[in-house]
């Protein structure tokens, strides 16, 4: 991963068998992001999607193992327990052009990801809430 800065958004680019979800948390821990948001696309090698049921209050899961063009990533970033929390979700694409989108729970960069993060200047802490079975914003 690499990154620089411009203004107050950060530009990041993952490389080759980086993990989304892994760099970008390790990114606001080591950058000190408490809130935030971001959007990239790139193209990925695999990718795990999830899709939540408030019915089972459980994700159901699709892991895509296959190169994929990332057509929109898109996330934001809150804390839980003193630790970051990301909540990401995507649409990707396979070479038959068909398109599956989801929930993201981790994928792995093929070629890349370029990703500009957004940090905001509040602390947003999320809470669980026993009715909708969510780790929800605590506004």
């Amino acid at each position: 991963m690499k990154s620089t800065k411009s203004d107050k958004t950060f530009i990041i680019r993952l490389e080759k068998e980086d993990k989304i979800i892994e760099s970008l948390t390790t990114f606001c821990k080591d950058n000190n992001i408490k809130a935030g948001y971001f959007t990239g696309l790139g193209a990925c090698e695999s990718a795990l999607l999830a899709h939540y049921s408030l019915e089972t209050k459980k994700y159901s899961e699709k892991n895509l193992k296959e190169p994929l063009e990332i057509i929109h990533l898109n996330g934001n970033i809150s804390e839980m327990n003193n630790e970051p929390y990301l909540h990401v979700h995507i649409a990707v694409s396979n070479d038959k052009m068909q398109v599956f989108g989801g929930h993201l729970k981790e994928a792995v960069i093929g070629p890349t990801c370029e990703i500009f993060l957004t940090p905001l200047e509040k602390t947003l802490n999320r809470k669980p809430d026993e009715e909708i079975g969510l780790n929800l914003l605590d506004i």
